[in-house]
């Protein structure tokens, strides 16, 4: 009786990559892609494509973007005071010089929702190409960035399903925030194959130094406006 051979090991898994990624995906696959995001950031972030192209990612980031506009215009909307809004601390005679003011601060219209849908994308991507940089420069200067720019920008893209966190009223700015920078950490320390530490001072560091700037750009003015005054 000839000897058995033994059986051949099984295949390799192969890990499915992001619904939103895969080809021919429609707009129906960003939401099981933002809920992978929501319930297991983790695991998403491991299966976000680093050789697709980054089409693919920029749109999910411009699509949570023009959603969020009317959520967002729609809690100011209803929660809008005049006091809130910051126009009684404008002088009179500047609103009237500068009447788009008064519009930009006002209680929103339908004409400056549909606007805003039309401007945001644009300014959040120019936000989205400065701020990818800072944090992937100070990847590279931890030595932390093996894939390459391309794949911090995948990163903070996806790191944009923290928008739903607007469906929260008054708060959910702030925890969108803090929720989008935890989304960011992770997606780097995944996608770049680093330690978290490292993720956490990629994104924490750009915040301090800019935090700082704005500190002493304060406090250079305060003592201007000091002197001036004495004078």
């Amino acid at each position: 009786m000839p000897p058995i051979e033994p059986a051949p090991p099984p295949p390799p898994t192969v890990q499915a990559g992001l619904p939103w990624e895969a080809p021919n995906a429609g707009l129906g696959s960003i939401f099981p892609t933002a809920v992978q995001f929501i319930t297991n950031p983790f695991q998403a972030y491991a299966r976000m494509s680093l050789t697709t192209d980054l089409v693919r990612p920029i749109a999910y980031f411009v699509a949570f973007v023009i959603a969020s506009v009317p959520l967002g215009q729609l809690w100011r909307y209803l929660f809008w005071t005049r006091e809130t809004s910051g126009l009684d601390l404008i002088p009179t005679d500047l609103l009237q010089q500068a009447p788009w003011l008064e519009v930009l601060l006002g209680r929103p219209t339908v004409t400056v929702v549909l606007v805003l849908m039309v401007i945001a994308p644009l300014l959040n991507l120019i936000t989205l190409f400065i701020w990818s940089g800072l944090v992937h420069l100070v990847l590279a200067m931890l030595g932390a960035a093996p894939n390459g720019f391309a794949t911090t920008l995948r990163a903070v893209c996806y790191s944009q399903t923290a928008i739903v966190a607007l469906l929260v009223p008054v708060a959910g700015g702030l925890i969108q925030l803090i929720w989008s920078l935890v989304l960011q950490i992770i997606g780097l320390s995944q996608a770049h194959r680093v330690s978290g530490g490292k993720a956490a001072a990629a994104v924490l560091i750009p915040i301090a130094v800019c935090c700082g700037c704005v500190v002493a750009l304060a406090v250079i003015s305060g003592i201007a406006v000091g002197g001036l005054m004495k004078q």
